[in-house]
Formats: structure tokens, sequence, C-alpha cells
């Protein structure tokens, strides 16, 4: 399958739809709704997350039984759906059923993560699973959240690294070579931390990998 770009959509196997839906909480709105046009009767929300807590360590897989919005509620997965794939993982996975927090922002360093934990007693955060999960509750239909951990409670994210992300949440190797050429103080440790985070995300998405078809051997009756 060519690769998506942000707000692409892809069928897989056994009739499932895919999308890409960039990063943020409004693109994953807007990826939610085109699913829901295309006739899905669920909604995923699959990716990386952030740790907030020394507990989680990068790669283990997030299976939420509630996300904390922002705005305070607390919305919960369908409980079904989540029983099914918690006995598909078995015992072989690092799993984690806490809850799950939406952040509006990147959680740059320790100190973001930590507030955000006192403030919502999540055990990680993302910026889009709310979202999806309101237009599920919107449309009457069951959600799961499915995440893996690409950074760890005490890891930070450089500056240059934020900045080389595109829309779609790839990373652009030139805009981190434009930051490189006029370094600011402090280039080696952004380049440690770049290299550390890139093989953080590698270990996030072999857990992916390891769980994406066992996902879709628990999907509802229909698409998802």
């Amino acid at each position: 399958m060519a690769r998506l770009r942000a707000q692409g959509r892809a069928s897989l196997t056994g009739g499932a739809r895919l999308a890409l839906s960039g990063l943020g909480a409004a693109r994953a709105e807007t990826a939610a709704r085109a699913l829901v046009a295309d006739g899905v009767d669920g909604l995923v929300s699959w990716g990386c997350a952030s740790a907030l807590v020394p507990a989680l360590a990068v790669g283990d897989l997030l299976l939420p039984r509630e996300i904390v919005t922002a705005a305070g509620p607390r919305l919960a997965v369908d409980a079904e759906w989540h029983a099914r794939l918690t006995d598909r993982i078995g015992g072989g996975a690092r799993l984690r059923h806490g809850a799950l927090a939406e952040t509006r922002g990147v959680l740059g360093n320790a100190a973001n993560k930590q507030a955000l934990h006192a403030l919502s007693t999540a055990i990680a955060a993302d910026r889009e699973s709310a979202a999806i999960a309101a237009v599920a509750v919107e449309f009457g239909l069951p959600f799961i959240v499915v995440r893996a951990v690409a950074d760890d409670a005490v890891m930070t994210v450089p500056p240059v690294a934020r900045a080389a992300l595109d829309d779609d949440g790839a990373l652009r190797p030139l805009r981190v070579l434009r930051r490189l050429v006029r370094p600011p103080a402090g280039r080696h440790a952004e380049l440690r931390a770049i290299k550390q985070l890139a093989v953080a995300f590698r270990t996030a998405q072999r857990t992916l990998d390891a769980v994406a078809p066992l996902l879709l051997d628990t999907e509802p009756d229909g698409d998802t």
C-alpha cells in the first residue's frame, strides 16, 4: 500500500478502513468523521503516546479503559471490544489499562508530564484520542484506543525534533539539517535526544505492528 498523507484513507484486510489523521485534535476529528461517512461501525485511535508516570516504559502497549478530556469529562471505551482485545493479546505484552489524558500540545519535558498526571490521574497522554472518542459518542459508535509509549515520563522532546515533524507526523530530515547548520548552544545534547527519540519510536512501532492482526480479529461486525 502506498504511503498515506494526512487525511488519506485506505481499505485493510477484512473490509476495515484506515485513515491517517495527522497531528492534533482537529485533524483527528476530521479523519474520524470521514470514516463515519464511509460507513464504519466502530472507531480506533491508533498510534503513539507519551508516558506520564515512571512505571511506563518505551514500547509498553496502552489499552486504556477511559479517556480524560482536556475539558474534564471522562469518556469510557467500549467495554466488550476492550475485553475481547485484551483476551487476544494475552499475557505476552506489557499491557496497561490506565486512563489516557488529552493534551493540546507537545509534552516536551518531565515537568509537563508530571503536571498533567497530577491534574488527570492518567498514566499516558496523546493529542488525538479524545477527539476520535467524541465523534464515536456523537454517532453512537463503539471505540477503543490502542497506543504504544514512544517517550517515557522523563524523556525530553527537543525543539529540533518537534520542528522536524510535518502535519502527517512524519519526520522531515531537511528540517533537522536546516536547524543544525545554525546550531544553538547544546547542539550535541539535542542530537543525542533526537537519536534517543528515534529509537523509542521504532520500539513503539514494533509494539503496534505486533498487535495489529489481533485488533482486526476483534473488530465489531462490519467495518472499523
